[in-house]
């Protein structure tokens, strides 16, 4: 059985090997996270004044004028008279309600699209910066590991069913959900060791290898709390600096703990 204590003292001497390459890592990770995650848009509307002999026709109150004949502030009046006419409420309000359902449905297809094509990937490559730095050096360009050629849609794939799998049984109630995360918490770092191990294997693997353990790891994240107390007080600098790289690397450790044990087991059971 792994110790909590043993798990972060081994994290802290190999981050000292390549902590500037983690912090960098981290970074990146989210900063992608963040603007791939979250698409803000900005709408601008402008009026051409070189428009002549334009002639606007206004609901039911049929008027008719060249926007050229007149000023701004009459313009807009006679805009207002129609928006707030029956006929101008009732085809604003359609008009707008199509438009925010539209945007709504868009955005929330690109938001998928972007991550799951790129988030996850490079979650993926996070997860081998960490796990293949414990034995050898490896370059912040490791992040890009998932988008080979030949690992890249079967990552893709399997990041993608994890997520699914854990958001139908967080429709239950948010308890199971959570105990699904916790099962799959090592997916990454096995495809990470094995990008092209079928999705199934992947997920049953990492069922086998935290059964027993959820609940130790629940206690081994929720000991990062100070560290992550300090970083909110500090705008975040802290978590930048330390808890993130300190984290991802004590997670790797679990990882290691964990393959060993399961290994072990698996010998024991082949000899008997």
């Amino acid at each position: 059985m792994w110790v909590r204590a043993d798990l972060k003292q081994r994290a802290k001497q190999s981050l000292r090997g390549y902590y500037w390459a983690a912090v960098a890592v981290c970074l990146i990770f989210l900063v992608l996270q963040y603007a791939l995650g979250t698409n803000g848009t900005t709408a601008a509307s402008s009026a051409n004044s070189d428009t002549e002999e334009t002639t606007i026709n206004v609901g039911d109150n049929d008027i008719s004028f060249d926007v050229q004949d007149y000023t701004l502030p009459q313009i807009r009046n006679y805009a207002e008279r129609f928006v707030y006419s029956e006929t101008g409420v009732g085809m604003f309000t359609s008009v707008v309600t199509s438009a925010v359902l539209i945007y709504g449905i868009l955005l929330a297809i690109v938001r998928m699209c972007l991550n799951y094509f790129i988030v996850n990937p490079i979650q993926v490559g996070m997860a081998s910066f960490f796990y293949r730095n414990r034995t050898e050096k490896t370059s912040v360009g490791e992040l890009a590991f998932a988008f080979n050629r030949n690992d890249f849609l079967p990552v893709v794939k399997t990041m993608f069913l994890r997520g699914f799998y854990v958001f139908l049984w967080t429709l239950l109630l948010v308890i199971p959900g959570i105990i699904k995360t916790y099962e799959y918490r090592m997916v990454d770092y096995i495809l990470a060791e094995h990008p092209d191990m079928p999705t199934r294997e992947v997920l049953n693997l990492s069922r086998q290898m935290m059964m027993g353990h959820k609940w130790n790891t629940f206690v081994l994240d929720m000991s990062f709390i100070g560290w992550a107390l300090l970083g909110s007080l500090t705008m975040g600098v802290v978590n930048v600096l330390w808890t993130n790289p300190y984290m991802r690397a004590t997670e790797a450790e679990l990882y290691e703990a964990l393959k060993n044990q399961v290994t072990a087991e698996a010998s024991q059971a082949d000899v008997f």
